[in-house]
């Protein structure tokens, strides 16, 4: 779904793309954007417009901007559940964890720090953020609380005497 969008989406700000940009952007191979391609021409989405005898156009058809319209819908939808999971588990971890003295953030500082901080404010609860791994150890005891959400740093954790908690995992 999200490589279809991202073909539908570039051929629309840009139809006169190669094959190989739209690799490059969507991280598929060559021979994946082609066979994705296709499939969408055969689905009507895409049109193709010869150039000149080395170049083809890609033209995105009227149902094509309606499937972009509804994968960008979607995914919307799909992003927002993800992320009302995520405050979701982080309300049970708090509530569940009543002895904590403090919380500690491990992780990559991007989108779901973001979203976890934002969630924390939210709830009034203080935390800081751990940014180097070697000083974990001085947060052992059943007082912290360390949540982390990067599967690298998760598989460094998993054999330390930390409370680490990944809130992707949490059912």
């Amino acid at each position: 779904m999200t490589n279809e969008l991202e073909i539908l989406k570039s051929v629309e700000s840009e139809n006169t793309i190669t094959q190989r940009e739209l690799a490059k952007r969507t991280g598929l191979s060559l021979g994946s954007v082609n066979v994705l391609i296709k499939r969408l021409i055969h689905k009507g989405l895409l049109k193709i417009e010869h150039v000149n005898a080395k170049t083809l156009r890609y033209i995105l058809t009227p149902k094509g901007m309606m499937e972009k319209a509804r994968l960008t819908y979607k995914y919307i939808v799909i992003s927002y559940n993800h992320i009302s999971r995520i405050e979701y588990k982080l309300e049970q971890i708090i509530d569940n964890k009543e002895d904590v003295i403090e919380i500690g953030l491990h992780g990559e500082k991007d989108e779901l720090y973001d979203i976890i901080t934002s969630k924390l404010k939210s709830m009034d609860k203080p935390f800081i953020y751990i940014s180097d791994q070697n000083t974990l150890d001085q947060y052992k005891g059943k007082e912290y609380i360390i949540i982390t959400w990067n599967p690298e740093h998760i598989e460094n954790l998993a054999d330390t005497c930390l409370n680490v908690i990944n809130i992707l995992s949490i059912q």
